[in-house]
């Protein structure tokens, strides 16, 4: 009968794992597994390597099982911990912080012990397993939530506390929680509820009731602001919903020096004035023909239109911000692709030195 072979060369490790002979040789130097000197050979013991083997994810076989079955075994991922209960790998995160679950790191990768995790997840109920969640489904239907009943009845989550905790109605409501969401038995509601005559549900109030109800309901509802387009000056909101931007977007804006506001306290006014201009702008960038703008002197060669004539500080504005102000350049009133007519008006352009080249 042979004898079973108990060790290997690095090399038979090396054409198992796949590795070159540097790689090789640097897991045996970490002394990840048992090694001994066999005629002046260093030779692996293969059930320490196995050993090794079954507790680590980063080698693997090129013929033969995945690694890490007994580190699989009796541990977990922050990765299958979060697919279990249904969440995001950074929420997975945040829980073993917060409730500084017991982890361990294999090469560089947190796992946690499954008996760490199950002791956990019974002292807690928001988080549930799959398994858990279908059997808290079926419980979850033979009750009401707080935000339910109030619902129901058309009363703040306030009123329905404090019938809970009267002294009147202790042993009245039934109880239980769920994934931390206290709930009513709905045998015990519907039993408190024939037994007075207070609180009425939606359903059972007359049809002009629940008509009246639900034309409250729609002038609650928050419409739109609406901005008057007369006024000389906007806030900064009325200003975005005027731009169709966020309100960040206004305040960046003003900080850039791309539109000028005045600060009134911790209050920003914008003039109208600067709300069309802005808008001015946005058009002559957007107005193009061929990949070049439809204001630019070419279209008109006959008119020699030099930088001294075309580039104007914005009267009374030298500076925004501190910043300085954007050229400006005459629109033509009529036919915008000529340069030639007795009405100009000042328009946003690049400098003409730019425009020969």
């Amino acid at each position: 009968m042979a004898k079973e072979k108990t060790t290997m060369s690095v090399s038979e490790m090396r054409h198992m794992l796949g590795l070159k002979k540097t790689d090789s040789y640097w897991l045996v130097h970490k002394n990840l597994f048992k090694t001994i000197i066999v005629a002046n050979q260093m030779r692996i013991v293969i059930a320490s390597f196995e050993k090794w083997y079954a507790n680590q994810l980063k080698r693997s076989k090129v013929n033969g099982p995945p690694p890490g079955a007994e580190l699989r075994a009796y541990s977990l991922s922050v990765k299958e911990m979060a697919k279990l209960l249904g969440i995001s790998t950074d929420t997975a995160y945040t829980i073993i912080k917060r409730d500084k679950i017991e982890t361990f790191e294999v090469d560089h990768w947190t796992r946690i012990r499954k008996d760490v995790f199950e002791r956990w997840y019974k002292g807690q109920t928001k988080y549930r397993t799959p398994e858990d969640q279908e059997r808290d489904k079926a419980l979850e239907e033979t009750g009401y939530t707080i935000p339910e009943i109030a619902r129901m009845l058309l009363v703040p989550r306030d009123v329905i506390y404090s019938l809970l905790a009267s002294p009147k109605n202790q042993g009245v409501f039934e109880t239980f929680v769920v994934a931390e969401k206290k709930r009513v038995t709905k045998q015990s509601f519907e039993a408190w509820y024939q037994s007075q005559h207070r609180y009425i549900k939606l359903e059972d109030r007359s049809a002009e009731e629940q008509q009246e109800i639900s034309q409250m309901k729609k002038q609650k509802e928050r419409p739109r602001l609406m901005v008057d387009p007369n006024k000389q000056s906007y806030s900064i909101k009325e200003t975005a919903i005027l731009l169709d931007v966020a309100e960040t977007k206004v305040r960046k804006m003003i900080r850039d020096g791309e539109l000028e506001a005045k600060k009134y306290g911790t209050r920003y006014l914008i003039l109208k004035a600067e709300i069309e201009w802005w808008l001015l702008q946005q058009k002559m960038d957007n107005d193009t023909e061929g990949g070049r703008s439809l204001w630019h002197p070419s279209y008109n060669e006959e008119t020699d239109i030099t930088s001294s004539t075309c580039m104007m500080q914005r009267t009374g504005n030298a500076s925004r911000n501190g910043k300085p102000t954007k050229r400006w350049r005459m629109q033509s009133v009529g036919n915008r692709k000529s340069n030639t007519t007795s009405k100009w008006e000042p328009w946003s352009f690049p400098p003409a030195e730019r425009w020969r080249n």
